[in-house]
């Protein structure tokens, strides 16, 4: 059963056991998930083309809202493995968390900062009010970005929760902007607002992180090995889907959107052609900006992050079992 809408408590009152085997004899799995964007394409096609099922997995996805709450969530036992990555992973890592990041499929900044049309330039954000998911969340870190990179100060962070919340406090007038993700940024500049900072400006600049992929808790998979690399192999074969069958990509992104508009649905489709990775394999340089920002905004202890390996936060070994297999070269072939 596929929910795509649920609250932290009722994600915890839905969750299964990953050990226990389903009527089928496929291992039941709760995956957790956020944003309900383009970012989550993957997750959205194994489903839907039933590549989990492939795997003899059972996936319950679960929308949760924001990365922080995910990382609670797995923390507190009620997930083993779920979507994820950027700064609650790094702060989860330096508190001690046994929550790492296995797989990646966007390395890098995809979200744009999304304003009303009489704000021309970046400057002329201070004393406004721009939304954010959740403070420490990935948008968070993208508004900061945003600032340090043109030395704006001034402008004032509103938490709004869901993309949903955000996009009616804009249209209402109580912000100025939100950040946000494609197919939102399109079907926005559509209706008349500015894109003012997108991920072209970011890749220009050089900003990188790792924006989103697979987290697992160590202890979770130090017993279920298997059921990682298959879940992996599955959301893989999500991607490749996505780059050989746009039919099929437009109808679920259509389907978990709840969007019609061919214009829009068609400008999604590209802009996941061009920021999906080929290769989960997870690297330093995408994780090492996040702790030096998290560090420097304080968000985390600066010592402990200079002296943290940046291995303390992934583990590529069950990407490079999947490689080993022959599974990636197969795929892509």
């Amino acid at each position: 059963m596929n929910r795509n809408v649920a609250p932290l408590a009722v994600f915890i009152l839905l969750f299964f056991d990953s050990s226990d085997l389903s009527a089928q004899g496929r291992v039941k799995l709760s995956f957790p998930y956020t944003p309900i964007s383009a970012a989550s394409l993957p997750w959205w096609i194994a489903k839907e083309s039933r590549y989990f099922e492939k795997q003899s997995l059972d996936v319950d996805m679960v929308y949760v809202g924001t990365s922080p709450v995910i990382i609670q969530a797995m923390l507190g036992g009620q997930a083993g493995m779920g979507a994820g990555g950027g700064p609650p992973l790094v702060t989860n890592v330096l508190q001690g968390g046994d929550v790492v990041q296995v797989a990646t499929t966007i390395p890098y900044a995809i979200q744009s900062l999304i304003v009303k049309s009489e704000i021309k330039a970046v400057g002329d954000l201070v004393g406004k009010k721009i939304g954010i998911s959740r403070l420490g969340a990935i948008p968070h870190f993208t508004l900061q970005s945003i600032l340090t990179l043109y030395n704006v100060q001034g402008v004032h962070v509103v938490q709004t929760g869901t993309t949903t919340q955000a996009i009616t406090s804009l249209s209402q007038g109580f912000i100025d902007g939100i950040i946000t993700s494609a197919p939102f940024t399109f079907r926005l500049m559509k209706d008349g607002y500015r894109e003012l900072v997108g991920p072209k400006d970011f890749k220009k600049a050089g900003i990188e992180f790792l924006i989103n992929g697979i987290v697992e808790r160590k202890s979770f998979g130090a017993k279920n090995r298997e059921t990682v690399i298959r879940f992996i192999k599955g959301a893989m074969e999500g991607v490749r889907e996505m780059f050989v069958n746009e039919r099929q990509t437009k109808m679920v992104l259509a389907k978990y959107m709840r969007q019609t508009d061919r214009e829009v649905l068609d400008q999604t489709y590209r802009f996941a052609l061009e920021v999906y990775v080929k290769d989960p394999t997870v690297t330093a340089a995408s994780i090492q900006p996040i702790v030096q920002q998290s560090a420097q905004w304080n968000l985390v202890d600066a010592k402990l992050a200079s002296s943290t390996p940046m291995t303390a936060y992934y583990d590529n070994s069950y990407v490079d079992e999947v490689k080993r297999s022959g599974f990636l070269a197969e795929l892509w072939r």
